[in-house]
């Protein structure tokens, strides 16, 4: 046999060889086989890309109606700022001071990137030197592994703040302590603590960190050079916890509010936002993220390392069309909240009725569920074979908790958005019978 000689950089050779995640490529096998209740009652259900779905055909409608109803300024077709162009920022401002943030906006305190990807990479890569570490509360989404590392070449630190679900109830469980000792164990082995990042509301967990934490958090970091990012990318996908069927599961933990009220106060270099269209805005595969900071040296450099990563003009254009529209953009957030909080209530319902232990979640497009109970064995090894028997048995492939790097396993993240309520029913029903046999079986 012919022996195989690489072409490729080491870096390219590694990113050939190693997946970006591990269920990529069931999800496209799964994906030819979706279920239908017509044409394919024994389809799958893809319960594991983070994408709102149900939100999808009214972003569709609304597209459509303006790549047809308006004509294209001639800036479109030409070069912009590498930041995103001006008008598209300005009224991009408005919308976050009005809905999200809640407080001023300076158009100028924003830089567009092609999506949430583009928009850490390249904040990554301006802020943090090669070999400098992120902390990052566990469990966290998988990709920031690679957002973060590919280029940047930073390290991913898991801070591991709890084990069982059952210490933490909703609350965002990370305080000041674990903070104070991670930077003591990264000092003693000669790392450099550069970037804290945290998420509100949270993936995987649906936790919402108080303002009160946010600040507490913000000055540790101001104090101690470090960086502190929030991503708010789940910022509008809400659950109502004050809905009677599911209240009782919250504490009053505190008043919450967006990261961009306490930088606008402290008016700190070392204080960033983050945010993007593709989850509440159903508009993953349009590329549209952004960054809000007050630093203009992080700016100026973002600017120039940008240009490979620019959203596209005809994107821009009609996401700045759609904010206009502020009667519908109101709308659309409240029928956001009401879809989503009615397909929440029915996963979390079902898990109720076997007693699986799950975090309550008050924002995101997910629940973080703990399965450990029909695990054969305590390892990573019987952790994925659980999430294959279920994907096998009833076709519902959820997102393994390998990638999260929580310490304890069998534990899973459903997105309940992910498809329409009438079929989310039909799979959690083949899932919660699954779970009853395996449990009797046991």
């Amino acid at each position: 046999m012919k022996e195989h000689h690489s072409t490729l950089s080491k870096r390219g050779d590694n990113l050939a060889e190693n997946p970006a995640r591990i269920d990529m490529k069931l999800f496209m096998e799964a994906a030819q086989n979706l279920y239908c209740p017509d044409t394919n009652p024994s389809g799958t259900f893809l319960l594991n890309v983070a994408e709102n779905s149900i939100m999808a055909p009214i972003i569709k409608e609304k597209l459509t109606a303006i790549l047809q109803q308006k004509e294209l300024p001639d800036w479109v077709l030409k070069y912009t700022s590498s930041l995103g162009h001006p008008e598209v920022r300005a009224e991009l401002a408005h919308f976050l001071e009005k809905n999200l943030c809640k407080c001023p906006i300076d158009p100028d305190t924003i830089a567009l990137s092609a999506g949430a990807s583009a928009v850490i990479e390249v904040t990554s890569f301006v802020l943090a030197d090669t070999g400098d570490v992120v902390v990052i509360p566990a469990p966290s989404y998988p990709m920031y592994t690679k957002d973060l590392g590919t280029k940047s070449g930073v390290e991913r630190y898991d801070l591991q703040s709890h084990y069982n679900l059952e210490e933490i109830g909703s609350k965002a469980p990370v305080d000041i302590s674990m903070l104070d000792k991670t930077l003591a164990e990264l000092n003693s082995q000669n790392k450099c603590f550069k970037i804290l990042l945290l998420t509100s509301p949270d993936n995987p967990t649906g936790c919402m960190y108080t303002e009160e934490q946010l600040k507490q958090f913000a000055n540790w970091c101001i104090t101690h050079k470090v960086h502190l990012i929030v991503s708010e990318i789940y910022g509008l996908s809400l659950i109502d916890t004050q809905d009677i069927l599911i209240k009782d599961s919250y504490q009053n933990y505190g008043t919450y509010a967006s990261f961009a009220k306490t930088m606008a106060e402290l008016n700190s270099d070392y204080l960033h936002l983050w945010y993007a269209f593709s989850k509440d805005f159903a508009m993953s595969g349009l590329r549209f993220g952004m960054l809000h900071t007050l630093n203009k040296d992080l700016l100026k450099g973002y600017d120039n390392a940008n240009i490979p990563h620019m959203v596209s003009n005809i994107t821009q254009w009609m996401v700045s069309e759609m904010l206009k529209d502020t009667v519908f953009i109101k709308q659309y957030i409240e029928t956001n909240k009401l879809l989503l909080n009615n397909s929440y209530k029915l996963v979390v319902e079902a898990f109720d009725t076997i007693k699986v232990p799950y975090i309550p979640s008050r924002g995101s497009l997910f629940v973080w569920v703990d399965l450990s109970k029909f695990l054969k064995e305590d390892s990573d090894e019987g952790q994925e074979q659980l999430w294959l028997n279920i994907y096998n048995n009833t076709g519902v492939l959820l997102t393994p908790g390998a990638g999260f790097q929580h310490l304890k396993k069998g534990l899973f993240r459903m997105v309940f958005t992910a498809i329409e309520i009438n079929h989310l029913k039909v799979a959690m029903d083949r899932l919660i019978s699954f779970l009853i046999e395996l449990e009797n079986d046991m």
